[in-house]
């Protein structure tokens, strides 16, 4: 609990009341103390009381911790230490308590003598009391005699300031306070007469005027009951300044409100006879207000009528305009004025774009004025190619002239597709509200209840079908603009007839000169997803369904034109194809060369970019094995016809590579590629036609079939029969290339062989026994050795076909050649076996059964031409021995020369 003896601002407020004798510190009423006389004794409780007051102060002085609170709830009897019990007291902690309990303290005035004895000391005994009594009496005695000390030991003070307050009273009397001076005051009486002869000159005809000042008042209160009205044309005047349009109609309204109670207030009090208060003045004055208020919303209704034609604020702003508009009371439809002018806008803004488009696309061409050329078209299907792989086509955007044209053109499609899908979805939804009155103006708005014959009352059924037909014509616009540049109405190509009968297709005028199939495949598929991305946020805002045909028969007519174009350009490109083989063996395939890793990259893409325009399946996501959109069958017998076609001719120009000479593309890039070539020597045909043959060979185990099966899967077609075709042709071609190969080499063969065998003068029926093999049968392995060197160096994979097919045709020259032999001797019978033996174990591995055969036969041959009669059995044995040590000689001595045909050791494992 709190002590009250710590609590010395409460004790400081109870000493304040009591010494003034107040109720409370912030009194309400001035209550007037009696004054006691100087000769009436002062009350001997009073006394003691100051006495004790006094005595505490003191004690204060002295060190004692005793404050004034302490002394207030004192038993002035001394017999208890305080007036309140002890929980009383720790709870007085406030004003209010104290002057609650104030009937209790002998110093306060509400102190009742009676009250304090019944709860203070209703439990004392009387000789208790009668003790306090003297106690009492003896404290206001000690008082008294402390306030005489206290007035003895000042009285030097209150007689200093009696005379000095005399003596300043004595110098006020003798200077102004007398009769002469006016007491003072005449100084103030002069300077008060002087201002009112000024006033009298100042304010005189303010006085006069008095009249015209009530007239004034009578205006006054005029303003300043219609305040906000004489100040509207001003108001609106700086809203408009601060285009607070919004403000200004809200300010406008309200005042045309005033207005008209104001004239029905007049004209009511006319009717009546009664005075209104406004004089003809006034109404005067009012009626030029609105006048000038009229002319002010005139002026704000053009600005608002030149905000509804700026084209590019959005659709919110333009809404909220024509509302103004409404509010202003505008004579003139606001919505029909927009949409008129919206529509110019847009049809104006669609040709000034295709235009400008158009020129810039002029202006290439003509910077980049050249013919057609297969050379560089094939340069830049070149580039095109290596570009896939990254999938950035824009990269030579500001090298290469058909990129930059093609750039233009897409920037054109995209332009057009924008603007349409910024203008369009706006103009047909205020269109729509239109019809639908959300416009109308709000006293001839139907209620909600009311019918939809009610809604759209007031609105004109002429202008509601214009509207649909203006939305028409602008999607007719855009769909004219493109279908007049890609030339979408022509359904076919045209065609020149060359001298020998055959028909060219010729590229639209679209095409940009020396344009590859990669770039247009490329570009038109990023032009037909241009437009499907426009159609189909078109179709979001659910045009009427002739308006949004127009774009359905747009996008089909684009999808046919595309395809065709890709189609031709695809199949032109791959007649000239074969252009771009440089002969360098492909780093991942070596057993062919890089043409076709590059032929397979763009058959694939062509394919690819034909079924994405399709399909309008643009983006790769649309592309995945299990939601691959069908494709229309006659796209497919399209797109089939020109994979097929553009295979063939493929594989006609890899025929002419092999029998031409080589033609570098580009002569800047020959000494690089030669580097590359390493031991290639391209102006050999042997060497093309190996390469071109292991193309072939690696075109039917991998490329034709992983194509074919990438077709298939994509455009769900059968194309068995098909894949079985085009392997029968490689097959055909292979043959015939390798044939070429084999029997120019084997021509040499036979012309060592029958020089060896027939033509050299050797008797074999006479000749002796066999010391070493011929020199023709060396020459002959050494060709096939050679031949060994110059397929390993390009094809290994061909080394055992070419060998194979060398050693049949060398066999059958060899049987040929000793047929023509009438009769072997032992010696001549001898030396035959030792040489087609030879070759046998030389050629071991290439020995194919046609060739086994074929040297069973010669073995036969050489024994039916054999006269017996010149040997017995026994020596015939002995001589074979001899043949045998002897062709073991020979192997052995000729090892490394034949090393190349040994059988590798990895092989035979």
């Amino acid at each position: 609990m709190i002590n009250r003896s710590e609590l010395p601002e409460y004790a400081e407020d109870a000493a304040i009341l009591r010494f003034y004798q107040l109720e409370s510190l912030e009194p309400e009423i001035w209550v007037d103390q009696p004054v006691s006389s100087l000769d009436e004794p002062v009350a001997e409780s009073t006394l003691r009381h100051l006495s004790q007051r006094y005595d505490g102060q003191q004690q204060d002085l002295s060190g004692n911790g005793n404050d004034l609170l302490v002394a207030d709830d004192a038993d002035p009897l001394g017999i208890r230490s305080s007036v309140f019990d002890d929980e009383a007291r720790h709870s007085l902690t406030n004003v209010m308590q104290l002057k609650e309990k104030s009937t209790l303290i002998i110093t306060s005035k509400s102190f009742q003598p009676r009250h304090f004895l019944q709860h203070v000391h209703r439990e004392t005994s009387y000789n208790d009391l009668v003790s306090g009594e003297e106690r009492l009496r003896m404290s206001v005695d000690q008082r008294a005699e402390a306030l005489k000390h206290l007035v003895h030991s000042n009285f030097d003070r209150f007689v200093s300031a009696k005379a000095t307050v005399d003596h300043v009273y004595n110098e006020m009397k003798s200077k102004q306070l007398n009769p002469a001076e006016d007491y003072g005051t005449r100084s103030l009486d002069h300077a008060l007469n002087e201002a009112n002869v000024r006033a009298d000159k100042i304010y005189g005809p303010i006085v006069e005027r008095r009249q015209k000042v009530e007239k004034v008042r009578s205006t006054i209160t005029v303003l300043q009951r219609y305040k906000f009205f004489f100040n509207l044309p001003s108001s609106l005047l700086e809203c408009i300044k601060q285009h607070k349009y919004e403000t200004a109609i809200r300010d406008y309204r309200k005042g045309k409100y005033l207005f008209t109670d104001l004239k029905k207030e007049d004209w009511g009090a006319n009717n009546s006879g009664d005075d209104s208060g406004i004089s003809e003045l006034h109404r005067k004055v009012f009626d030029k207000v609105w006048e000038e208020v009229n002319r002010i919303v005139v002026e704000l209704r053009g600005i608002l009528l030149k905000m509804l034609e700026d084209p590019w604020r959005s659709m919110e702003d333009q809404e909220k305009t024509i509302n103004f508009l409404f509010d202003l009371d505008t004579t003139e439809d606001p919505a029909w004025f927009y949409l008129d002018s919206q529509y110019r806008w847009i049809t104006g803004l669609l040709k000034e774009t295709y235009e400008g488009g158009k020129k810039k696309i002029e202006a290439l061409r003509k910077v980049n004025d050249c013919d057609e050329s297969d050379i560089q078209r094939n340069l830049a299907l070149k580039k095109a190619i290596a570009q896939i792989q990254t999938k950035n086509f824009d990269i030579s955007a500001d090298r290469e002239p058909d990129v930059r044209v093609w750039r233009v053109i897409s920037d054109l499609v995209k332009s057009l597709s924008t603007l349409l899908l910024r203008c369009l979805p706006d103009f047909w939804r205020l269109s729509r509200a239109f019809i639908e009155g959300k416009f109308s103006h709000k006293s001839s708005t139907p209620k909600a209840n009311e019918g939809a014959r009610r809604r759209r009352q007031g609105v004109d059924l002429e202008k509601v079908e214009k509207c649909q037909s203006m939305s028409r014509n602008i999607v007719d616009l855009y769909a004219t603009l493109i279908s007049d540049h890609f030339s979408l109405n022509d359904h076919s190509l045209p065609v020149r007839r060359n001298p020998d009968g055959s028909e060219v297709a010729l590229m639209p005028d679209f095409i940009p000169v020396n344009a590859s199939s990669i770039h247009v495949s490329e570009y038109l598929t990023r032009i037909i997803s241009d437009l499907a991305h426009c159609v189909n946020d078109i179709s979001a805002i659910h045009l009427a369904g002739e308006a949004f045909s127009g774009l359905t028969d747009l996008i089909e007519k684009a999808k046919w034109k595309f395809i065709e174009v890709i189609c031709k350009s695809w199949e032109r490109d791959a007649k000239n194809f074969y252009m771009l083989e440089e002969w360098i063996l492909d780093s991942e395939v070596p057993q062919s060369t890089g043409l076709l890793k590059r032929y397979y990259d763009y058959h694939k893409f062509c394919a690819r970019s034909a079924y994405r325009v399709a399909t309008l399946a643009i983006t790769n996501d649309e592309l995945d094995l299990q939601n691959r959109p069908d494709v229309k069958p006659e796209y497919v017998e399209k797109i089939r016809a020109s994979f097929l076609e553009s295979t063939y001719t493929f594989l006609d120009g890899l025929v002419r590579l092999a029998f031409s000479d080589y033609i570098p593309l580009n002569e800047k890039e020959e000494m690089q590629l030669a580097k590359k070539r390493d031991k290639i020597d391209v102006h050999s045909m042997d060497m093309r036609i190996l390469l071109t043959v292991g193309n072939l060979a690696h075109m039917r185990a991998c490329v034709i079939p992983k194509l074919v099966g990438l077709f298939q899967m994509a455009y769900k077609c059968n194309m068995d029969e098909d894949l079985k075709t085009l392997i029968d042709v490689v097959d055909q071609l292979d043959k015939i290339l390798f044939n070429d190969y084999i029997k120019r080499k084997s021509a040499l063969i036979r012309d060592i062989i029958r020089q060896g065998i027939l033509l050299s003068g050797v008797d074999w029926y006479s000749i002796p026994k066999p010391t070493e093999v011929h020199s023709y049968v060396y020459e002959a392995l050494m060709t096939l050795v050679m031949v060994h060197s110059q397929v390993s160096n390009v094809t290994k994979h061909l080394v055992h076909r070419a060998i194979a097919s060398l050693l049949e045709n060398m066999a059958n020259d060899c049987l040929e050649s000793f047929r023509q032999v009438e009769r072997f001797g032992m010696g001549g019978m001898l030396q035959a076996t030792l040489e087609i033996e030879f070759m046998h174990q030389t050629l071991q591995q290439y020995v194919t059964p046609s060739a086994s055969d074929t040297l069973q036969m010669i073995y036969q041959s050489i024994e039916q031409s054999y006269d017996a009669q010149q040997q017995s059995s026994g020596e015939l044995q002995a001589e074979l021995n001899h043949v045998k040590d002897l062709l073991v000689f020979s192997r052995k001595s000729t090892v490394v020369q034949f090393l190349c045909f040994k059988q590798n050791r990895e092989k035979r494992r």
